[in-house]
């Protein structure tokens, strides 16, 4: 499967709605989307031949979506609401994380292994409070992306399994490089610390064997962290995250979709989209109980949240997904 990646919003100041959104488009069908896409786009307005989501109308949204829902693609997103939270709290979970990275190393583990640990947590600390935000709301976007695709996928094209094409839009040419140590010194440990904590679920009657070369066996000193450290194995999230994986500073076709999403998704939470713009996007969104925006606040778990003006929006974004799992098993 190929994921395209893209964020719109600084994930900074007060009041003000920041996203990232993934566009999982399944390699069978890439060449179709290319095509498709490719008709689409001409119609649709452009800054310096590249198509911008923020220049879009609501029915421009509808025709992309079409195409994208022919294809059986998915689309994940998660959003970062600052009114939710406060520059002392943001420092304060981040203090917490760099805390959290180091507090089981003992006088009994190897050098090798204390010192890498220590540089992971070095890494951290020097993150802007900025970028750590971003961080979270990246890391919660690729967990829920993988978890959902391979759900959805096992059931219907269980081959996309095997081999996952990652590619993000660089906002920058000139720092490409220090966005893909970001990628592996804080994002990928992020995820998998979560995938210890909530592992990957495989549900019955899905086909996981392209799965299969991704397992591997977790060394002492992270079994401790796993939820069962009896099971034996875990995933190779470095090898998931990063076999194929590259930050893209060109017009590509998969990133100008994801941007399309993700920019409607935003704008509909900041009140500057209409309805009918917002109503398609769930059509390519898994329904899992809960609203298909995955809000992250990083307050104390105790703090009554602010009462927001999107509340209809999520409220549409609960129903009109796909079924997790196909109607013979129930769930259509």
């Amino acid at each position: 499967m190929r994921i395209f990646i893209d964020e719109s919003g600084t994930f900074s100041g007060q009041n003000n709605i920041s996203a990232v959104g993934a566009l999982i488009i399944p390699d069978q069908n890439f060449k179709g989307f290319e095509k498709l896409y490719g008709r689409l786009r001409r119609k649709l307005p452009q800054e310096k031949g590249e198509v911008k989501g923020r220049l879009l109308c609501e029915e421009h949204i509808g025709e992309v979506v079409a195409i994208l829902r022919k294809l059986n693609c998915l689309f994940e997103v998660v959003a970062v609401d600052s009114a939710c939270h406060t520059e002392d709290e943001v420092k304060r979970h981040k203090t917490g994380q760099e805390e959290h990275i180091t507090m089981h190393l003992t006088d009994e583990h190897h050098e090798t292994l204390v010192n890498a640990v220590w540089g992971l947590r070095k890494q951290l600390e020097a993150t802007s409070l900025q970028l750590y935000v971003q961080s979270c709301a990246m890391a919660d976007l690729v967990y829920n992306s993988i978890y959902h695709a391979n759900l959805y996928y096992s059931f219907r094209r269980p081959k996309e399994l095997g081999e996952y094409h990652w590619v993000i839009d660089a906002k920058n040419r000139d720092k490409v490089t220090a966005w893909e140590d970001w990628w592996s010194t804080v994002i990928l440990p992020m995820i998998e610390s979560r995938s210890f904590r909530e592992p990957f679920a495989a549900a019955e009657g899905g086909d996981y064997r392209a799965h299969e070369r991704f397992r591997t066996e977790p060394g002492e000193y992270k079994k401790q962290f796993m939820k069962d450290p009896e099971k034996g194995d875990a995933f190779d999230l470095k090898l998931l995250l990063k076999e194929d994986f590259r930050f893209s500073w060109d017009a590509e076709y998969g990133l100008e979709a994801a941007d399309i999403l993700v920019n409607a998704v935003r704008r509909s939470l900041a009140g500057n989209f209409r309805r009918q713009g917002w109503l398609p996007v769930r059509q390519l969104m898994v329904h899992w109980g809960q609203h298909y925006i995955r809000l992250i606040s990083l307050a104390a778990e105790d703090r009554k949240p602010p009462k927001v003006s999107y509340g209809k929006v999520l409220s549409d974004f609960s129903t009109g997904g796909r079924n997790m799992l196909p109607p013979k098993y129930g769930e259509g």
